[in-house]
């Protein structure tokens, strides 16, 4: 049952607003009548924290750089400005923290900044996201969530300050397409 709630408020509840955002939006608060409750928000622009993130995560995200950030239950998603030699940065001291699984998934184009609730994405600039979650949506069952490692995910938008050729990404960290452009190939292969 919870797998099956957690499946459906994956469909209908933030991914046509925020795209990028992994499948594990599982709900914080179950009551007994399986009633699905979520908590959520804007993170204030200064110090954030949360007791589920591992050591050194707050002292990441905690920079002037960050220019805005927001949660939804387990979920945390902030927005960083900088260029490519502070991404880098970023990257090597996120892939540091202990016990994540950090991948980097890169994108065409610019980041629209918004909350999942904005009418529309707000009057700021950002060159890569930051996404923290302590499971995915695979490590829910209906028995309960089976422990992980904690979900870290840099989403890099190549339309700003950040140059791929100037990219260095540790070896251990797995990097992604975002799929847009395979997406735009296959589209037009459709139509020949």
């Amino acid at each position: 049952m919870l797998k099956h709630l957690v499946q459906a408020l994956l469909v209908t509840a933030f991914v046509p607003f925020v795209p990028f955002v992994p499948a594990a939006f599982v709900p914080a608060l179950l009551s007994a009548s399986s009633t699905v409750r979520t908590v959520g928000g804007d993170h204030p622009a200064g110090p954030v924290h949360n007791e589920h993130w591992p050591a050194g995560l707050a002292a990441i995200v905690n920079v002037p750089d960050r220019v805005h950030g927001w949660f939804v239950n387990w979920e945390d998603v902030f927005y960083f400005t900088g260029d490519t030699q502070e991404l880098n940065r970023f990257i090597s001291r996120t892939g540091a923290l202990p016990g994540g699984d950090l991948r980097v998934i890169l994108h065409p184009g610019s980041l629209a900044v918004r909350s999942p609730w904005d009418a529309a994405p707000r009057p700021l600039r950002a060159d890569w996201t930051l996404y923290a979650a302590p499971f995915t949506q695979a490590q829910v069952t209906d028995d309960g969530i089976t422990p992980g490692p904690f979900v870290l995910r840099i989403h890099v938008y190549l339309g700003g300050q950040v140059r791929l050729d100037e990219l260095v990404v540790p070896a251990e960290v797995a990097v992604e397409s975002g799929g847009e452009i395979e997406d735009f190939v296959r589209r037009h292969a459709e139509r020949r």
